[in-house]
């Protein structure tokens, strides 16, 4: 399910376009929101519930101010694994795995991993010499 959290500004002018009488299909494609959200808005208007956003709860994020720092630096180093950095950062007394040290280098610091080119087993120059026998 695909959530997205509309600002408090759209939400209201939305209600105020229910209030003067629209229909809230009309008003779901004035703002391009789906019509479901509006009839919502609507309803939660009717029983009297507020209009601000109702705080998130999340999980607390696992890699701090620091730790981010040091992955930070690690970039520019030579043969960094994501398993010897978070080795190196639970050493430190932060305690993530080699997984959310992925996570944070692929999403946040939009990085790719290190792939070794293959090289081939014969080169060109081997397969063209003439067998001896």
């Amino acid at each position: 399910m695909n959530v997205q959290d509309y600002g408090l500004s759209l939400r209201s002018q939305a209600l105020r376009m229910i209030k003067a009488g629209e229909m809230p299909k009309k008003v779901a494609q004035v703002w391009n929101v789906n019509i479901r959200s509006v009839q919502r808005w609507g309803l939660g208007d009717k029983l009297g519930f507020s209009m601000e956003s109702k705080p998130k709860s999340r999980r607390p994020p696992k890699i701090d101010r620091v730790a981010k720092i040091v992955i930070a630096k690690s970039l520019g180093k030579r043969r960094q694994s994501t398993r010897k950095l978070a080795l190196r950062l639970t050493r430190r007394g932060c305690d993530v795995s080699h997984t959310s040290v992925h996570r944070y280098l692929r999403k946040s610091l939009g990085t790719t991993p290190f792939k070794r080119p293959k090289r081939p087993r014969l080169t060109l120059k081997m397969k063209k010499k003439p067998d001896r026998i």
